[in-house]
Parts: C-alpha cells; structure tokens; sequence
C-alpha cells in the first residue's frame, strides 16, 4: 500500500475526533476532578480502571514494539502509565487483585486486544493528550486535598514540566512515520472507540 501522510496523522486525529473529545469532557466526573471535588472513593475507583486499561495497553505495546520497528522512534515505554497508576493506588492501600473492569474498561480493554500495533497509536492520542489538561488537575486536586504538591498524583502528572515537550516531540514522530491511508483510518476510529469507552466509564465511575 502506498503511504499517505499529506494532512498528517495528527492533524486528522484531532479533526476525526473533536465530536468525541467534547464529550468525554463534558462529563460530570471530568468537571469534578477539575474542581478537585471528587472523593477520595470515586477518584481510587478512577484511577483503578484506569490502571487495568494502561496495564492492558503497555503489555500490548511491548509486544507491538517487536512487530512494527515503525514505532520505535516513538520511545512508548518513557511513556508507560501502570507504576505510576499503583504508586497513586497506594496511598489508598488498593489490593489490586480485587479491582474489577466496568463496561467502558472492558470495552476498551477488549478493542486494545486486537488491535494491531499502528492502530493501539490511536489510543494513545487519546492518552497522551490528556496529559496535557491534566496537568491542571493533579494541581486543582492537590489544592482541594490540602496537598503541599502534586507527588501524590503521579497518574495525572507524571512528567511536571517535561510534559509540554514530550506531547511535541510525540506529535512530530507521529507524524514523521509513514502510516498508510488505511492505517490512519483505523487510527481515528480506535481513538474515536477510546473516547467513548472512557465517556461511558466515567459514567459509570459518577453514578456509583
């Protein structure tokens, strides 16, 4: 096949799911973590799905990492979620053994399974972009805790001031590598199941 890349993929990854990102922020979970007014029960079940989503998605890209040398340029594993998600799970003395997946977690959990390595980079826009607002939040959390810093938000904030650079160079190496026309397609539409997924998990996650 041959490749396509004129737009850019990140270009048409923002465009293909501005419908979908508007969503998912205009949860009423979203808002309360923005405000720093989440519990402490809703935000261990939080980062519980979130941890068994990202502990899904980085044993996927290891394995991916050997079948497409494509995504090496990306250094995904500087990127890795999972300590971070158990160092903040336990401050809350989370048994993680007992931490079960909601709807949208299996879900998503489900689409990361078979989804072939090009792909699984559609849910990492989503992922990585995230970082970007969360920052603020792991600020407005720690305030309304009482916290002196955010150490305690490892999940939210995992790269401090580093983090505006790191979204950059991952702009630029993804599109720097020639992804296919049909690739970039399936991008978009894993990002676009991502959303939804975490739109009907935080839901999930607020009723409870």
């Amino acid at each position: 096949m041959t490749p396509q890349n004129t737009e850019g993929v990140m270009a048409r990854l923002k465009a293909g799911t501005a419908a979908q990102h508007a969503v998912a922020e205009s949860k009423p979970l979203e808002a309360a973590l923005v405000e720093g007014s989440i519990g402490q029960a809703q935000y261990q079940k939080y980062l519980s799905q979130r941890w068994l989503i990202h502990r899904e998605l980085e044993t996927a890209t290891d394995r991916a990492l050997t079948a497409d040398a494509r995504l090496a340029s990306l250094n995904l594993p500087s990127l890795y979620q999972t300590k971070n998600l158990e160092d903040d799970l336990a401050q809350f003395q989370t048994d993680r053994k007992l931490i079960q997946p909601l709807p949208g977690a299996t879900q998503l959990i489900q689409e990361i399974q078979k989804a072939a390595p090009a792909v699984l980079m559609g849910i990492y826009y989503v992922f990585e972009g995230s970082k970007n607002g969360a920052r603020f939040i792991a600020k407005a959390m720690a305030k309304a805790w009482g916290k002196g810093d955010t150490t305690g938000f490892r999940y939210l904030d995992p790269h401090g001031e580093a983090q505006r650079g790191l979204w950059m160079k991952f702009r630029s190496d993804m599109d720097a590598i020639p992804w296919t026309a049909t690739e970039q397609d399936q991008m978009v539409k894993a990002a676009q199941t991502t959303f939804d997924a975490i739109s009907s998990l935080d839901d999930t996650i607020h009723a409870g």
